[in-house]
């Protein structure tokens, strides 16, 4: 999505009241000697979450840490405007985090050997559990894909996150009819070749999990994780975290102060915070579905560090055994990283850990943990502009912890520099797609263009002109049905050549993730169809193509 970084100053965040909690812990596998752990939330701490939420727009933020047996967590501002504070019982989005769950969940199932269909383990093709269900265009890749290759991101799927849709034609789509939908999406690159990250596949290994147990994901979740860990706070999906009516978090944007005319925006702005609307997430699955606390997510860490009798040895072992390089570029300090069961798995100067982040609408959320140290934490936030902030905090805690100079690990003067607006990203991706264009008009006038578009993979999207940046028209395509409810603004270059720019569909004007967009004339004259490269950041994912049906 288009993500707009903006510096702030203001908005004063209250801290709330720390809580350290030092229960009994699960009884640990290796070494039962109990060492008091290191509370790290002090109030250099606080002042350091305080300052990084104003400045990055952030109104509460939950952090837990886990140290050895211990467990200490800390609630900063507020949970929901104007006054609600977040405490360490505050429910938010878990986002990615939960792949890590799916992933140990399935683990268990192939380390138990209850299973016939799970009888090679991890080599299992998943065709051979899912059959017809699970099509891919790559007719090899159908057969071939294993479970291993799903969970490491090797399946050589582009990312395609949005066609992951809620519904269709107003009818609510299953975990199945998700995954029959891969077969109608562009497969661009060759399998366990590279990473590309995909939650289309956790889904699929959330339809594994059903299919094979007989069982929805949430009960298996339920018995094999959370309620061995004492996870009462810790849900899949929102209609659960809903009817437990504890205190869920609000999620936000920050909007800045926008001419809604010309549709520029500064960086350096004032603005406001708008509450989004709450993701249902039961298209989402083991993909991104779980909302929890701290509290609970200590408890996952805990168990996790200490190796306890939670799981077995062997799925401990499997938890933390690296299967693929995803990314092989060191980063600030971080060697390069690998991925292992929906985790990322890194070093720091000799330091073994583990990491994952998770991004909702509204939402950001961050876990390490490192397993020699038997240290990690939890770092939940209700603002779409937090990721940049969770990853600075989490670094300050890790220097902390592991006695590093800070300047080795963070810079939170760069982390604020390079800001850029939507309308700045749009000139570059110009230049990027129609380097030498020339100017003329489009074939087609607006009303000729607007109607329905139909792809069989993206489903439906309905064009209508509205007003854009500069006092120019534009198209745009809001997509309710979505799973993350976005909208794209198609801006005209030249001829038939347009810019498409995504967006949330509850903050159009920033716009982010351009890419190349043409409509076809058919053999009447009038549009026939548009042409469009969906895009994953910068990156491509295939080249998509909406007939017109009206």
């Amino acid at each position: 999505m288009g993500f707009l970084r903006s510096p702030l100053l203001g908005m004063g965040l209250a801290l709330n009241i720390a809580c350290a909690s030092h229960a009994d812990a699960l009884v640990p596998r290796r070494g039962t000697n109990h060492t008091s752990g290191q509370n790290l939330l002090t109030s250099e701490v606080a002042d350091f979450v305080k300052e990084h939420m104003d400045f990055w727009k952030i109104p509460g933020m939950a952090i837990a840490v886990v140290d050895k047996d211990d467990i200490f967590t800390q609630g900063y501002g507020f949970s929901e405007l104007p006054d609600k504070k977040v405490t360490p019982d505050t429910l938010f989005y878990g986002g990615s985090t939960t792949k890590a769950q799916t992933a140990a969940c399935l683990s268990v199932l192939i380390k138990n050997g209850s299973y016939d269909a799970l009888a090679n383990g991890w080599a299992t093709n998943i065709s051979s559990i899912l059959k017809d269900d699970f099509v891919l265009e790559n007719k090899w890749a159908t057969e071939h894909i294993t479970l291993d290759d799903a969970v490491s991101h090797r399946s050589g799927l582009p990312r395609h996150d949005r066609a992951l849709m809620r519904e269709k034609n107003g009818v609510p789509l299953s975990t199945a009819d998700l995954v029959r939908n891969l077969r109608n999406l562009p497969y661009i690159h060759e399998p366990r070749v590279a990473s590309y990250y995909n939650n289309h596949m956790y889904v699929v290994l959330s339809h594994v999990i059903e299919t094979v147990t007989k069982k929805g994901l949430k009960q298996v979740m339920r018995e094999l994780l959370w309620n061995p860990l004492g996870m009462n706070s810790t849900y899949l999906g929102l209609a659960d975290a809903q009817k437990a009516h504890k205190d869920l978090a609000k999620g936000y944007l920050w909007i800045n102060q926008t001419d809604q005319i010309n549709g520029t925006r500064q960086a350096n702005q004032t603005g406001q915070f708008k509450p989004v609307t709450y993701m249902p997430m039961t298209d989402l699955s083991g993909s991104a579905a779980v909302i929890s606390n701290v509290r609970d997510y200590a408890q996952w860490i805990r168990g996790l560090v200490n190796h306890t009798h939670i799981f077995s040895d062997d799925v401990h072992d499997d938890i933390r055994t690296a299967r693929f390089i995803f990314s092989p570029a060191p980063q600030f300090g971080y060697d390069i990283d690998l991925y292992s069961l929906g985790w990322f798995r890194n070093v720091l100067k000799g330091h073994l850990f583990y990491r994952h982040d998770g991004v909702m609408l509204g939402f950001r959320s961050m876990v390490y943990w490192f397993p020699e140290e038997k240290f990690g934490f939890v770092i939940f936030a209700n603002s779409d502009t937090a990721a940049t902030a969770n990853n600075i905090i989490a670094r300050k805690l890790v220097a902390m912890k592991l006695n590093i100079p800070e300047k080795e690990v963070f810079n939170v003067t760069a982390s604020r520099e390079g800001i850029t607006t939507p309308e700045q990203d749009f000139e570059v991706a110009v230049k990027k797609y129609y380097p030498n264009h020339t100017i003329s008009d489009p074939s087609f006038s607006f009303k000729d263009m607007e109607g329905t578009y139909v792809n069989a993979g993206y489903g439906t999207m309905t064009l209508r002109s509205a007003p854009g940046p500069k006092n120019e028209t534009v198209l745009i395509a809001e997509r309710p049905d979505m799973s993350w409810d976005y909208t794209y603004t198609f801006r005209h270059i030249f001829g038939d050549k347009w810019i498409s720019g995504l967006s949330w569909r509850e903050e159009r004007f920033n716009t982010g993730s351009f890419g190349p967009a043409e409509f076809i004339k058919g053999t009447d004259g009038k549009p026939a169809a548009l042409k469009m490269t969906s895009m994953q950041g910068t990156t491509s994912e295939g080249d998509i193509t909406y007939n017109k049906t009206g």
